[in-house]
């Protein structure tokens, strides 16, 4: 072999060993044994305590009035009582004595801030009540005066079957389109959303004026129709009670009488049903009035905290039976974890990463599932979290609706977690 052929054998020599000792590892030579594990469980015990709670939030503080007549499971009414009246003014600023009012119309207002499209021949009836109504009053108790004081009614449907007027004269009074009947019920669109607001024009004997009452009056309102009747009205909590406008009247001093307004608002608001909201037993109760929440306790095991990643979390909740009512009566429940386990009194978190929600539907029994992925995370590397979550209705005490759960106590339908996770890859010992 001469020197260059020599030379040639012994660099290709060394090129292979030098490209041979910077290769990375192949496996399985280099590379540990074992597989990436996915686990997909359900934790039947993983929910350890549960308990109901009733009382949060009565009629009279929910953000709606949910009036609805579903035959045979649910008559639901909306009541108010408006705010007192003056009944003397003066003539003048400067005047040290008053002259008496006369009122001569009202005219109601009423938002209606949910309804169902696709009822049909729906009806809105206006009823006269007793003034001293207020949070104790039942059903039974305004029943009569459902019965015998009609004030006034109008067809929805049918109002809003009705054209649209938008002349400039109704603009510049109404300030927006209008819709009305040959009765004067008048029918708008919110301007911000679908929100219709209804007036009603009454007289003094639909508006009795009483001065030694302070001008106070108290009106229900009630719905009927073929099918699907029900309305949510706007409640004084959320800024959209109703108002009544009164027109009167008062003598000046040239003896030519004045005309004036005035508005005053609901000075209370709430909604009587029956049948009423059956007593807390030993299953889960969600809603309803007034509004009950759900407590559950949850233990998260060894596995999660020390072995394993949480991929995915569900909790799931097996309803006792059907919430009746209305198909649009449709609510949502929400779970939010709990600051500290103080059982009823359990402050709730605001973080809204942690919450999960799931929508109801009324006249089903659908098995219901929520997701807690980010909550199960959470709890899984805090071992100093309160690990408990509360279920509440949002939002609460507008509706006669709840749903109930089985608890812990029934032990082939109770709460579960049914939780995808990942155990930790074990690299071995060198």
């Amino acid at each position: 072999m001469s020197p260059r052929s020599t030379r040639l054998v012994f660099l290709l020599a060394l090129s292979a060993c030098t490209e041979q000792a910077t290769a990375p590892g192949v496996c399985p030579d280099f590379c540990p044994g074992g597989q990436i594990g996915v686990v997909d469980s359900v934790f039947t015990d993983m929910i350890e305590r549960d308990s109901s709670f009733s009382g949060y939030v009565e009629a009279g503080n929910g953000e709606v009035l949910t009036v609805a007549d579903v035959p045979g499971l649910v008559d639901s009414r909306g009541i108010f009582l408006m705010n007192a009246m003056f009944t003397r003014v003066t003539n003048r600023p400067s005047d040290t004595t008053t002259v008496p009012i006369t009122v001569d119309s009202a005219r109601l207002r009423l938002n209606i801030v949910h309804r169902d499209t696709n009822a049909t021949n729906l009806w809105i009836k206006v009823y006269r009540l007793p003034i001293d109504i207020d949070s104790t009053t039942t059903f039974a108790q305004v029943a009569p005066a459902f019965a015998d004081s009609v004030v006034d009614s109008v067809s929805l449907s049918a109002l809003l079957a009705r054209p649209q007027i938008f002349d400039s004269a109704t603009l510049a009074f109404w300030g927006d389109t209008i819709q009305t009947d040959s009765a004067g019920h008048v029918l708008q669109v919110g301007n911000t959303d679908s929100t219709l607001i209804l007036y009603f024009d009454l007289d003094t004997t639909q508006a009795r004026f009483v001065a030694a009452d302070s001008g106070k009056v108290a009106y229900g309102v009630r719905v009927s129709g073929d099918s699907l009747a029900s309305i949510a009205l706007g409640a004084a909590e959320a800024g959209r009670a109703a108002r009544i406008v009164w027109f009167f009247t008062y003598p000046d001093s040239t003896a030519t009488p004045k005309d004036s307004t005035a508005t005053r608002g609901a000075l209370f608001d709430s909604f009587v049903f029956d049948p009423p909201t059956a007593a807390l037993d030993s299953n889960l109760a969600v809603g309803g009035v007034p509004a009950a929440r759900s407590l559950l306790r949850v233990r998260i095991p060894p596995l999660l905290r020390d072995s394993a990643d949480v991929v995915r979390a569900t909790l799931i909740l097996v309803p006792v039976g059907p919430v009746p009512g209305a198909p649009s009566d449709s609510f949502e429940i929400k779970a939010r974890p709990v600051i500290a386990d103080l059982g009823a009194k359990s402050p709730l978190s605001t973080n809204s990463v942690f919450f999960g929600s799931k929508q109801i539907h009324l006249n089903v029994a659908d098995t219901v599932r929520m997701e807690l992925t980010d909550l199960i995370r959470a709890w899984a590397l805090d071992t100093t979290a309160a690990t408990a979550l509360m279920l509440g209705q949002v939002p609460e005490a507008s509706s006669y609706t709840q749903i109930r759960f089985y608890s812990t106590r029934t032990p082939a339908f109770r709460p579960t977690l049914h939780i995808t996770y990942v155990r930790r890859y074990a690299f071995g010992i060198p």
